[in-house]
């Protein structure tokens, strides 16, 4: 049995230099087989979504695949921007808050994480706390389209098969030069269920945590690096360079460090590391602070 509900919700102006979302319409279709969705052990079809759940370890546990039409059956939500960060065009999302996916996936109350991974090794990170501030969405539709139609993105990639997008966000933190980005992300090929303690948790220092500086650099370094560089099996691996490696660079090679952040390109002409000009002393200093506790014991 299905059950739409059609409501009208307010306008999130977000600031400037932020994408502004105007949330028009929500248009919820409830389905109340939704929790009951039975995955498969393959890939049928290549926009299948790949689902996989890491064990207490952060090892692979199992891997399902999910079709494209069983995720229209949860309940979706959609809504307007007036600029896509992708296309840079105004846009109409439908999609799955990824705060509804860990009951659909039949995730159990130790995985509090959800992870989304790129062909390239890129990674985000979805916790409980950042589901319920910003609220991220699982595309399924833009404007309108199936992944097959959708359009590419301003470098010419593909958005699809799946997307991360947000119905409205407001930065929650400003860390000296460090502002709070939204965890958007094209070309979505998986999704991972799996606990704080081995995702976000691992970038945590053994020592010294509490330490006011260090705990603002931590935050300002899982907020700008570990999409793309890994502490073991957390983070994203897409760059090559481990998280021990960034903290020898950024504690025994400042200023090497502080250019890589500042001008990737002025070390390597094709990078694609996204700059930060706007980090500051007291930026560094934070970040050095934290690094400090992350160096590679011997």
């Amino acid at each position: 049995m299905k059950m739409r509900l059609l409501s009208t919700l307010a306008v999130s102006v977000i600031g400037s230099m932020l994408p502004r979302v105007l949330v028009v319409l929500a248009l919820v279709t409830c389905n109340t087989n939704a929790a009951s969705l039975q995955p498969s052990e393959t890939r049928q079809q290549w926009e299948d979504l790949q689902v996989i759940t890491l064990d207490s370890q952060g090892y692979l546990a199992k891997t399902n695949y999910y079709s494209y039409d069983q995720l229209l059956t949860l309940p979706t939500v959609t809504v307007k921007t007036d600029r896509d960060p992708n296309t840079n065009t105004p846009a109409t999302y439908t999609g799955i808050y990824i705060g509804d996916l860990f009951e659909a996936f039949g995730a159990d109350a130790s995985l509090d994480v959800i992870g989304a991974n790129r062909l390239d090794r890129y990674k985000q990170y979805y916790d409980r706390d950042y589901v319920a501030k910003h609220r991220p969405i699982l595309l399924l539709k833009f404007d309108d389209k199936v992944p097959d139609d959708w359009p590419q993105t301003e470098d010419r990639n593909m958005l699809g098969p799946y997307c991360v997008v947000h119905e409205s966000f407001g930065a929650a933190q400003t860390i000296y030069g460090y502002v709070e980005q939204p965890r958007s992300m094209y070309g979505v090929v998986s999704l991972e269920l799996t606990s704080f303690s081995q995702s976000l948790g691992r970038f945590r220092p053994k020592e010294n945590g509490n330490d006011p500086e260090v705990v603002k650099g931590q935050k300002i370094a899982v907020g700008s690096c570990s999409s793309c560089h890994n502490l073991g099996n957390a983070g994203g691996q897409m760059a090559g360079n481990p998280w021990s490696l960034l903290a020898v660079t950024a504690v025994n090679a400042k200023d090497k460090f502080r250019k890589k952040v500042t001008d990737p390109r002025s070390l390597n002409p094709t990078s694609n590391m996204t700059p930060h000009p706007e980090f500051d002393d007291k930026t560094f200093s934070a970040l050095e602070a934290y690094f400090k506790e992350m160096m590679p014991t011997e």
